[in-house]
């Protein structure tokens, strides 16, 4: 099974990160200039298809920074995109940090019907009280969504998150404010 794997090495650290990926995924390099990106992941599909994909991303954001944002900031994207849609907010625990994720759906001219599970996770570096944000991304095409769906959930469950030395999770809405 392959995996991939973001090291923490500095203190206070960043989070390890580590994917497992099923059969049929593969790791790829970073497309574009997606900052903090951690792990890409895809999954080959027929030629003209779009691929479901995961993008890790790991960011500093202010200490005062609420998950709260984030989730609104699907429902803004959500109003700016072409039948953009997004859903409600649940949970999800991923080695012992709480993400928040909202899911969206929108029409996209190339592509067609996208629908992008987004997760934010949040560890505080215990020193200055600053925020190390996960920003957790799966999206996939409209064809075959419903199986599609599903497999995405459990590649994102396959997610071992390590928080770095020095850093607390935070574990609940509330403390992400």
């Amino acid at each position: 099974m392959p995996t991939l794997t973001y090291p923490s090495a500095t203190f206070p650290g960043r989070p390890a990160l580590r994917l497992d990926l099923p059969e049929g995924w593969e790791a790829v390099p970073a497309v574009g200039t997606v900052a903090g990106a951690a792990l890409v992941a895809m999954r080959p599909t027929p030629e003209g298809q779009f691929r479901p994909n995961v993008l890790v991303t790991i960011d500093d954001v202010p200490a005062d920074h609420t998950v709260r944002y984030d989730l609104d900031g699907v429902e803004r994207l959500a109003s700016e995109r072409l039948e953009g849609e997004a859903g409600k907010v649940y949970g999800h625990n991923i080695g012992g940090v709480t993400f928040f994720g909202r899911d969206l759906s929108y029409v996209d001219a190339a592509a067609g019907t996208l629908l992008v599970r987004n997760l934010f996770g949040f560890v505080r570096r215990d020193g200055d009280g600053g925020l190390l944000r996960i920003t957790v991304t799966g999206t996939i095409g409209s064809t075959n969504h419903r199986e599609d769906y599903a497999e995405l959930g459990a590649v994102i469950g396959r997610l071992h998150v390590t928080p770095g030395p020095g850093t607390t999770p935070l574990l609940d809405e509330e403390a992400a404010r």
